[in-house]
C-alpha cells in the first residue's frame, strides 16, 4: 500500500453547496479509479469528482454547513488527511438581497400576427 493522500491546498476556500472546489496535494490517487472516496466538510462529494493528476481533483462541494475536513480516500493510499478546511455556507434571498434573476418591466412589444383588436365600428 502506498502513502495516503495529503490536501494541502484548496480554492476557493469557502461557498454555498455546488461550488466547484479544486483539491491539492500529494498522493491523490493514481488514476480516476483508484479514487475511492472524497468528503468536504463531511458531506460526501464522490460523484461530483473528478480526478486530474496525482496532484489535483476537482469536485463540487455538497449541502455542508461550517467549516470542515477534506478527506480523500484511494484503493492504494487509504483515508488521508487534509491540512486546509472548507466552509459551507446557505445564502438567504430576502426582499432586501440581490438575486441573478432578471425581470422585464418594458410593455411587451405588439405583434403584427396574432388577434386583430375587435370593436363594434370594425
Amino acid at each position: 500500500m502506498g502513502p495516503p493522500p495529503v490536501v494541502t491546498g484548496i480554492s476557493p476556500k469557502e461557498g454555498p453547496p455546488g461550488t466547484k472546489v479544486t483539491i491539492r496535494g500529494e498522493f491523490l490517487g493514481t488514476s480516476p479509479t483508484d479514487l475511492f472516496g472524497l468528503k468536504i466538510c463531511g458531506c460526501d462529494c464522490l460523484l461530483s469528482a473528478e480526478w486530474k493528476s496525482k496532484n489535483k481533483i476537482v469536485a463540487r462541494s455538497g449541502p455542508c454547513k461550517g467549516r470542515g475536513d477534506i478527506i480523500v480516500t484511494t484503493k492504494s493510499g487509504g483515508e488521508g488527511t487534509s491540512t486546509v478546511q472548507f466552509r459551507g455556507y446557505h445564502e438567504s434571498i430576502g426582499p432586501v438581497k440581490e438575486s441573478a434573476v432578471w425581470v422585464e418591466e418594458a410593455a411587451p412589444p405588439s405583434l403584427p400576427w396574432g388577434r386583430r383588436p375587435m370593436s363594434p365600428t370594425a
